[in-house]
């Protein structure tokens, strides 16, 4: 009779601490919870009523609120055992749908890193009208803040849905990536070991003219900053890269930067140096000599 109540309690035991397990990975209605697997540096979250409160492993999101990643910080959300979603430094996304067939957030700004294991709750990133699906694989996925949307897969396939003018959607294998601007058209290329960039600088360096026009390409849709401080000029790049900015020029000798960043955050720069020199010429004899 003892033994037989032994075992009662502990079967009654194993059952009250899977049901603790279960409440913690799923929630009431059966779908994955999202909580918080790992926290670094500033990481904290919003409601829909603005209010913010900090974030440690354990705590757990739910919907319609935004996690934020500050400077330097760094977090992992986790959807059960086998999904997980890595925010950078600069990250925010807000957890808009939590159900029983996965979990939808929108990439509001930043860049964020998710796997799914085969079996593993299922992930949709949103961002501004376009959505990738992850079901099994690794994918990175980027937005800037005029809306570069930037897919590169690690592992296995994506559909990235709404690229597209007509709302046609592309698949992107691993090794590719896909760069995406509101209104234009879809760019899928090999992955660059390093961001492209190429500048025709005007061919003498010294000039009479105001102004210079700066002329390259670089990667799709990337941001190019041509100058610097007040006087610099910001474009975006085309589908084909390619991008011309004209930016004023002082009186001497003038440090002409150019840097490219694309959706992604990698980043690079060439500069040259441009003389104006907008002195009447001195007449000696015959000939015109232009300059001091």
């Amino acid at each position: 009779m003892k033994q037989g109540l032994q075992l009662l309690l502990a079967a009654l035991l194993v059952l009250v601490v899977g049901f603790a397990g279960y409440r913690l990975v799923f929630s009431e209605d059966g779908a994955v919870a999202v909580e918080v697997v790992e926290a670094e540096g500033d990481v904290h979250r919003t409601d829909a009523t603005g209010h913010r409160s900090a974030l440690a492993p354990g705590d757990r999101v739910e919907a319609q609120q935004t996690v934020h990643v500050g400077e330097d910080g760094r977090a992992v959300l986790g959807m059960g055992d086998d999904t997980r979603l890595e925010l950078e430094a600069r990250s925010a996304v807000q957890i808009l749908e939590v159900d029983a067939s996965g979990v939808r957030v929108e990439l509001e700004q930043g860049r964020v890193s998710a796997r799914v294991r085969a079996g593993g709750t299922p992930l949709g990133l949103s961002s501004r009208g376009r959505a990738v699906y992850v079901e099994d694989g690794e994918t990175t996925v980027a937005v800037d803040q005029e809306g570069a949307l930037a897919v590169e897969p690690g592992r296995g396939s994506v559909r990235v849905e709404g690229v597209s003018d007509d709302g046609s959607g592309r698949s992107v294998e691993a090794g590719q990536r896909l760069t995406s601007l509101p209104g234009g058209e879809p760019v899928i290329e090999a992955i660059p070991v390093e961001l492209l960039l190429e500048v025709a600088f005007p061919g003498n360096p010294t000039t009479r003219a105001a102004d210079v026009l700066v002329e390259g390409r670089t990667a799709a849709y990337a941001e190019v900053h041509v100058g610097d401080g007040a006087d610099s000029v910001a474009v975006r790049a085309d589908a084909d890269g390619r991008f011309r900015a004209s930016v004023p020029l002082d009186e001497g000798e003038n440090q002409v930067r150019v840097r490219a960043r694309d959706a992604l955050g990698n980043t690079r720069e060439d500069e040259l140096s441009i003389i104006r020199d907008s002195t009447a010429p001195t007449i000696t004899g015959s000939e015109v000599q232009w300059g001091p």
